[in-house]
C-alpha cells in the first residue's frame, strides 16, 4: 500500500537527555519498529553506545538475506542499490582495489516521517530495493519491504546499519551526502516498540514485530466563515498520531471540495447556507490496512449571501419614441434566483420586469414610453432570492420633436401656372391647420394674418415644463377666418409651435380677385395700364390684377415676361399679321377678366353654337397651344376666336 505524498514538516520532537557511561544522547520523537520482516530474529551487534566513533546508530544481523522493512510511515527520499555485484557480492573493507573511500560503495534508503525524522538503512544487497518497484517519492507503511540484508560497501559482514536523524534544514528533500548518504544534521537514538525501555542493547536478541496501533485524533478546525461565490481553505492539519504514522484525510461531503482526500481542500462556496463538513483521518495501521484505526471531527462553514452586482444602460430617444433599456447583474451565489424592479423616473410606479439568468449572471430588458423632453434618472434593483438586493442607475435622455401640421386648403383650384385658393376682395376665407406633436406638447398656431391660437394638451392650462404622461401623441386643429380687402396674390402661413420651441409651418396660396360685375374690351383695359389719361382703376389695383395674370397663367411669365404695366400694354397691342401675338393678347384680356372678378373660375364659355366650355379648360387648352412653337397660324386663329368668347361667360 503506498500513502500520499508527506510534507515536510518541522521537528516536535520529546528532547530527552538519558546519561550514561560514556556519553549524552536524544530520543526520538517517533516510535520505530525493529526494521525487519515480522517473526524475523535479530540480535544488535552495536547499539548507540558502542558504535563508534560514530553513536547513536545501530547495527543489526537478521538470517542471511533477512528481509529488511520500513521501520514506520515515511516517504523515500533517496535510494542506492547500485554498489557490489548479484555473482559477488562483497564488503569493500575486503577488497583492495577499491578506489576512494570505502563508504562510496555504501547500498542504502532513506526515509522521511511525518514528525520530521529520517531512517537509513544501509547495506543492502544490489538491486534489491529497485527489485521491489522502488522509486524516490514513493509513500511506504511500517512493515513495507525494502530490499534484502547485505554486506555491501563499508560492512564488516552482512548486516543493516539503522539510524535515525533530523536534518538541519527540514525543508531539503536531499539532507544527506553521495559518499555513503550521511546525514547533514544530527542523530538520535531509535525508540522502539516492543523492547525493554524501548532502547536496543548491544549482543540482544530481538523478535521484529509490528507497534502497537494507537488512534490518530481528527481536528478540522474552523469555524469558517465565506461569502458565497468565494473559497477558503479547510485547515485539517491539526490531526496527528501518536504513533507518527502518517494519516489520511477524507472530508465529507466532499461536494464542493476540490480535494476531499486533502488535509487543507478547498471550499467553493456557491449559495449562502451553513455547512457542516466532517474530516476522518485514518492512520496507515501496521503494514496492512485492516489495522488501520480513524477519529472524525467536525467543522462548520457559514457561507454568507452577496447581493447581486447590477450594470445599467441607458437610452436616447426622442419623445414619444419607446426607450428600450438593458441591464446586466453578476451574482457570486450562482443557485441563486432573482426578481426585478425598474423605476422610470417619471414619477409611475416601479413596475416588476422579467429576467433572464443561469449560474450567477443574468439580464434584464424593459421598455418604457415618454411622451415628453428631459433627462430621466432610472433605476433597477435586482433581489436575489436570500433578499440580497443590487441596484444600477442610468439616464434616459429624450429630445424633443418638431411637431407636424400643415393647411387644409380644400377648394384650391388647379390654375395652369398653380393650384390657388380663390376669394373676392372683402370676402372671407376659412381655412383649416391640423398639427400633431408626437409627444404631450401643447400646440400654438400662430398666423401670417394675425393672430394665434393654443390648444392644451389637457384641454385646460399650459403644459408643465416636462410632462411625460400627457395625451401623446397630441392632435388638434384651428380654424382661420380670412379677410383680403384688395385683389391680388397672398401667402397664407400658419406657424405651429409646441411648447418647446419645436415648429413648423405650411402655406397656401390665395387669390383675390377684383369684385367687377361686367368684363370690359381690349381698348379699356389698354387704357389702364397705358399710364395715360384718366383712369378708371387704382394703380395698386392694377398691379393687383396683373399679380393675378402671372400667378395662374403658365404663359406669363413663364414664357413671356409681363412685369410692368407698359408690359401689359405691349402685350395688348399687338402686331396685326402676327397670329401668335393676337392670340396671346386674347389669352391676357381673358385672364384680367378673371382678375377683376368679372369671370370666375368655374365660369362656363359659349365656344359655338350650343357648344359650352369651362373656363380653366379653355384657358389651359389655349395656352399649350400659344406655347406650342409648331402651332399653325390657324390653329392661333382658332384660340384667338375661343377666347374672344369668355367675355360672354356665365
Amino acid at each position: 500500500m503506498r500513502l500520499r505524498a508527506l510534507p515536510v514538516v518541522v521537528l516536535l520532537a520529546i528532547t530527552q537527555a538519558p546519561m550514561s557511561a560514556d556519553h549524552v544522547f536524544t530520543l526520538s520523537s517517533n516510535v520505530y519498529r525493529l526494521p525487519y520482516i515480522t517473526g524475523t530474529l535479530v540480535l544488535v551487534t552495536k547499539d548507540h553506545h558502542t558504535h563508534g566513533p560514530n553513536k547513536d546508530r545501530i547495527d543489526m544481523v537478521g538470517p542471511d538475506g533477512a528481509t529488511v522493512v520500513a521501520a514506520a510511515d515515511g516517504i523515500i527520499r533517496g535510494i542506492v542499490d547500485s554498489n557490489g555485484l548479484l555473482s559477488a557480492e562483497h564488503s569493500c573493507q575486503d577488497d583492495d582495489d577499491v578506489a576512494g573511500l570505502c563508504t562510496d560503495y555504501n547500498n542504502y534508503v532513506w526515509i522521511q516521517h511525518l514528525n520530521g525524522e529520517w531512517t537509513k538503512y544501509s547495506h543492502l544487497a544490489f538491486g534489491s530495493v529497485t527489485a521491489l518497484g522502488h522509486s524516490v517519492g514513493d509513500a511506504v507503511l511500517a512493515g513495507t519491504m525494502l530490499g534484502i540484508q547485505s554486506d555491501v560497501g563499508f560492512a564488516s559482514g552482512e548486516h543493516l546499519h539503522f539510524e535515525v536523524g533530523i536534518p538541519n534544514d527540514p525543508t531539503d528533500d536531499t539532507p544527506f551526502s553521495t559518499l555513503g548518504g550521511f546525514i547533514q544534521g544530527v542523530n538520535v537514538v531509535p525508540v522502539i516498540c516492543n523492547v525493554p525501555n524501548n532502547l536496543l542493547e548491544d549482543g540482544q536478541p530481538y523478535i521484529a514485530v509490528p507497534c502497537f496501533n494507537n488512534k490518530p485524533t481528527a481536528n478540522a478546525g474552523g469555524p469558517y466563515q465565506v461569502d458565497e461565490g468565494s473559497a477558503i481553505s479547510l485547515d485539517g492539519t491539526g490531526s496527528s498520531d501518536p504513533d507518527g504514522d502518517a494519516i489520511t484525510y477524507l472530508w465529507s461531503p466532499g461536494t464542493r471540495l476540490d480535494d476531499p482526500a486533502s488535509p487543507t481542500p478547498v471550499y467553493s462556496a456557491v449559495d449562502d447556507t451553513v455547512d457542516v463538513l466532517i474530516l476522518k483521518v485514518t492512520d496507515g495501521g501496521d503494514v496492512t490496512p485492516a489495522s488501520a484505526l480513524s477519529d472524525n471531527d467536525s467543522a462548520t462553514v457559514l457561507v454568507a449571501n452577496v447581493a447581486p452586482t447590477v450594470a445599467l444602460q441607458g437610452a436616447a430617444i426622442m419623445e414619444g419614441a419607446t426607450a428600450a433599456v438593458s441591464a446586466t447583474f453578476t451574482d457570486p451565489g450562482t443557485l441563486d434566483t432573482h426578481t426585478a424592479f425598474i423605476s422610470w423616473g417619471d414619477g409611475t410606479p416601479a413596475e416588476p420586469v422579467e429576467v433572464t439568468s443561469h449560474r450567477g449572471r443574468g439580464s434584464i430588458t424593459a421598455s418604457h414610453v415618454y411622451g415628453d423632453d428631459g433627462t430621466y434618472s432610472i433605476f433597477v434593483v435586482v433581489t436575489d432570492d436570500d433578499g440580497g438586493a443590487g441596484a444600477g442607475n442610468a439616464a434616459v435622455s429624450v429630445r424633443n420633436v418638431d411637431p407636424s401640421g400643415s393647411l387644409n386648403p380644400a377648394g384650391a383650384v388647379p390654375f395652369p401656372g398653380g393650384a390657388y385658393l380663390v376669394i373676392n376682395a372683402g370676402g372671407e376665407l376659412s381655412v383649416e391647420a391640423e398639427g400633431s406633436d408626437p409627444g404631450s406638447d401643447d400646440l400654438t398656431f400662430t398666423w401670417s394674418t394675425g393672430g394665434a391660437a393654443t390648444s392644451f394638451n389637457d384641454g385646460l392650462a399650459p403644459d408643465p415644463p416636462s410632462s411625460p404622461h400627457g395625451m401623446f401623441p397630441f392632435n388638434a386643429s384651428n380654424l382661420n377666418r380670412v379677410v383680403y380687402a384688395a385683389p391680388g396674390v397672398q401667402q397664407l402661413v400658419v406657424v405651429i409651435s409646441d411648447d418647446d420651441s419645436g415648429s413648423t409651418a405650411d402655406g397656401a396660396k390665395v387669390i383675390v380677385t377684383g369684385n367687377a360685375d361686367r368684363t370690359e374690351a381690349s381698348g379699356w383695359w389698354k387704357q389702364q395700364y397705358s399710364g395715360k389719361g384718366k383712369l378708371r382703376i387704382q394703380s395698386t389695383t392694377a398691379a393687383g390684377y396683373l399679380a393675378i395674370v402671372n400667378a395662374v397663367s403658365g404663359v406669363f411669365s413663364e414664357a413671356l415676361e409681363v412685369e410692368t404695366t407698359s408690359d401689359v400694354h405691349a402685350v395688348l397691342s399687338p402686331p396685326a399679321r402676327d397670329q401668335r401675338a393676337r392670340a396671346t393678347a386674347q389669352l391676357m384680356l381673358s385672364w384680367l377678366h378673371f382678375a377683376s372678378g368679372a369671370v370666375a373660375w368655374n365660369a362656363q364659355v359659349p365656344v359655338a353654337k350650343r357648344e359650352l366650355a369651362a373656363f380653366l379648360d379653355l384657358m389651359g387648352s389655349a395656352e399649350a397651344t400659344i406655347l406650342n412653337s409648331a402651332a399653325t397660324s390657324a390653329e392661333l386663329l382658332a384660340v384667338e376666336r375661343a377666347l374672344q368668347q369668355v367675355r360672354r361667360a356665365y
